[in-house]
């Protein structure tokens, strides 16, 4: 035996050696009596959410064009009226914050969007994860940020992928620390336990091929939240019928393709999706509030229509509106404390999110515009 096949075969006998071990632990894991629906302070939380901020507003600088745009869903396709109705049969045990009236309707503002950060690689026929974020107005309560003027905003933001790409704060950390790195932050050494597959694995299906619209995917919340006493995780389906119709666009060509097809259709035709909600159980495994790579399960947790969202046909490509778009500002935490986002992960966008928002509005010398008074102003 050669000394390579030597060393490979001595690596084989110590992974083989090492699954077994491995599988017993995360059983064992599984049967811990951890209470899931807690969430888990880390012990160096404020440091990771420095860091985060630092990275945020870092890389916002650093890939700025003619003006500086978002750190995390730079390029919108548009942001478009919509109408939020909560279900009039909505069952009682759901009946908290946007949620608290059956049948009650919300204005709202949707920005649909590529998820690259890089304003000058966001070509809408490239790879990518698509973003869907809502802004409910008008809403009753005192929110955990106030992050609109005007009236109180509940903001609901979704991409087109059931879970983040990585686990933990500390590794979305090292993750942007090493953006110009590629492979180091799945492969950072020759030593197979410090792979990081879960993560690459959910790369691999978040970034897929463009849609054929932005009103075909389903989009998800990736990370818990709170539903009052519940714990959540939400998205959206569509439900608006094409009847076998294939959109104007079939192949995905131009930088702009997905924002000229959503134009063409709501030129003709209204749009609509389901919001709906998973329930988390906590006698199940497999539906932690800290692990950002964790999904729930369908089967254990069915999601649960509580509203439908109506985009009526419209114009929205105006450049009053497109700057408009530019200078809104969305974050999880523009929320009521019923919709509480939960999980390291969404305390860490309690940090981004504000730091990209100020800095770019600041630079740009822009303001966050009134939501509500432009709606009204465009009726």
């Amino acid at each position: 035996m050669t000394r390579k096949n030597h060393y490979l075969n001595d690596w084989l006998t110590k992974c083989f050696r090492t699954v077994p071990a491995l599988v017993l632990a995360g059983l064992l894991m599984g049967c811990s009596d951890v209470d899931v629906s807690k969430e888990v302070l880390r012990d160096d939380e404020a440091q990771q959410g420095e860091a985060t901020r630092a990275h945020f507003i870092k890389l916002v600088d650093e890939h700025r064009t003619d003006y500086v745009a978002r750190g995390a869903h730079a390029k919108a396709h548009a942001c478009v009226r919509a109408y939020f109705d909560v279900l009039p049969d909505l069952r009682g045990e759901f009946r908290y914050g946007v949620f608290a009236e059956p049948g009650r309707r919300y204005k709202t503002w949707v920005r649909f969007s590529n998820g690259n950060f890089n304003m000058k690689t966001s070509q809408d026929y490239r790879n990518d994860v698509r973003g869907m974020a809502l802004k409910l107005l008008e809403v009753n309560g005192q929110p955990l940020e106030q992050g609109d003027p005007g009236s109180v905003t509940q903001d609901f933001l979704m991409l087109t992928t059931p879970v983040f790409i990585v686990s933990n704060s500390a590794d979305y950390n090292y993750f942007m620390a090493n953006l110009d790195q590629g492979k180091k932050f799945f492969f950072p050494d020759w030593n197979p336990l410090n792979w990081r597959i879960r993560e690459l694995l959910a790369v691999k299906r978040a970034v897929t091929p463009p849609p054929a619209s932005v009103l075909e995917p389903t989009y998800y919340s990736a990370a818990p939240f709170k539903l009052g006493p519940h714990n959540i995780k939400f998205a959206m389906r569509a439900c608006h019928k094409r009847n076998g119709v294939a959109p104007a666009t079939a192949e995905p060509e131009g930088a702009d393709f997905l924002r000229e097809q959503l134009r063409e259709e709501l030129a003709e035709t209204a749009a609509c999706f389901i919001f709906q909600v998973q329930l988390q159980r906590t006698g199940r495994g497999g539906m932690s509030l800290e692990d950002g790579l964790e999904e729930w399960s369908e089967d254990d947790a069915p999601f649960i229509p509580l509203a439908a969202l109506t985009i009526p046909p419209q114009t929205f490509s105006t450049p009053a509106q497109t700057e408009f778009c530019e200078n809104l500002s969305f974050s999880p935490w523009h929320a009521l404390p019923e919709h509480r986002p939960l999980g390291q992960l969404n305390r860490l966008r309690r940090h981004a999110y504000p730091a990209s928002s100020g800095y770019r509005h600041e630079q740009n010398e822009a303001e966050i515009p009134d939501a509500m008074a432009y709606w009204e102003a465009g009726e």
